[in-house]
């Protein structure tokens, strides 16, 4: 299997901005207590993504089980220059849960051939890892594309894109990887649709959203892309404990005591994603069961119907959709419809 580039040793040589608030690691102890403690008990997703995890998803992304990034990919490759035909010069374009960067890539080179001027944003929940991966792009090598990484959640990304002077510029905001796929349908509307009022709001000259999407609902395809021979999704999946024990301070959880459990829901239209305790478990004043399985995320699949209604939630306007035949990944390119938001 290929495995993903890394650039252990090298200076700093990016510009990272912490939009992070002062109680961020007090509020992520404090919602873990919360989702142990709820009924059922879960795991916040949100502790997938520290630096170990994003270099265990980066890794998951390059198995030949997992078609979303190659299909992504292999999009991009094609429509990269039309979609920066779209992007208007001066625009903030903000990439949301950025992970890898070789996809973006694709864009910001076709951005740059344009002579287009923009900055781009990768944000997302590590430092050391938007380092790295802002550093495997060579930023220094483009001209008219400025490179900087944002240091926070999706949330306080949307805060500080309304900020002055940021508010006021056209956006492009990039979702890719089926990232939304991690919300059902509803849920995943709500989300874009924050940005989208945000940028209505304020921003002058024309904003684009440019959101993946996998359309897959072939049950066995979808199962062995989170259930790579290889393990490293397991291994992705695990290491939330091993956040975990970070967060709390101390050795809550022995990972040699659970098994990770991947099921396709094809009622949801999704694959879910668990961790099953191999014996009774006391955490925070939270007992957890052996054998019974706590939910840490899922990640559904949206027809094309299912799709239009999440433009329609969302408030957007399909201009543009490309998708491949085999399992139909989906590439869209957006705009906001003024008709539907105050």
């Amino acid at each position: 299997m290929e495995t993903p580039p890394h650039s252990p040793g090298k200076k700093t040589e990016v510009d990272i901005i912490d939009i992070r608030s002062s109680t961020h690691d007090i509020s992520l102890k404090k919602e873990l207590e919360a989702s142990l403690s709820a009924d059922p008990p879960r795991f916040p997703s949100l502790l997938l993504w520290d630096e170990k995890g994003l270099q265990h998803f980066e890794a998951i992304t390059y198995s030949p089980e997992y078609y979303l990034t190659n299909r992504e990919i292999e999009l991009l490759k094609q429509h990269s220059n039309e979609i920066a035909r779209q992007i208007v010069p001066g625009s903030i374009v903000l990439e949301l849960g950025s992970g890898c960067l070789r996809k973006i890539k694709i864009l910001l080179d076709a951005l740059e051939a344009q002579h287009k001027p923009v900055d781009y944003y990768a944000l997302d929940l590590s430092q050391s890892e938007l380092e790295r991966t802002l550093l495997d792009i060579s930023p220094s090598s483009f001209q008219y594309v400025k490179c900087h990484g944002l240091l926070g959640t999706y949330d306080e990304g949307l805060r500080w894109l309304q900020l002055e002077p940021h508010a006021t510029r056209p956006k492009c905001i990039l979702s890719l990887g089926s990232t939304i796929g991690s919300s059902p349908g509803p849920e995943a509307a709500e989300f874009l649709g924050g940005f989208v009022k945000a940028v209505k709001k304020s921003s002058k000259g024309k904003s684009l959203f440019v959101v993946g999407v996998d359309g897959c609902k072939d049950g066995d395809k979808v199962w062995h892309a989170y259930n790579d021979s290889e393990g490293c999704n397991h291994r992705f999946i695990s290491n939330i404990l091993h956040h975990a024990n970070k967060v709390l301070d101390h050795e809550a959880f022995d990972l040699e005591e659970w098994i990770v459990k991947g099921v396709w829901n094809p009622e949801q239209g999704s694959h879910d994603q668990y961790l099953v305790p191999q014996r009774d478990v006391v955490v925070t004043g939270a007992h957890l069961k052996s054998g019974k399985a706590l939910h840490v995320v899922s990640s559904h699949k949206f027809d094309e119907e299912e799709q239009e209604k999440l433009w329609e939630g969302a408030g957007l306007q399909l201009q543009s959709c490309w998708r491949t035949e085999a399992h139909r990944y989906a590439l869209n390119v957006l705009s906001v419809d003024d008709s539907r938001l105050s």
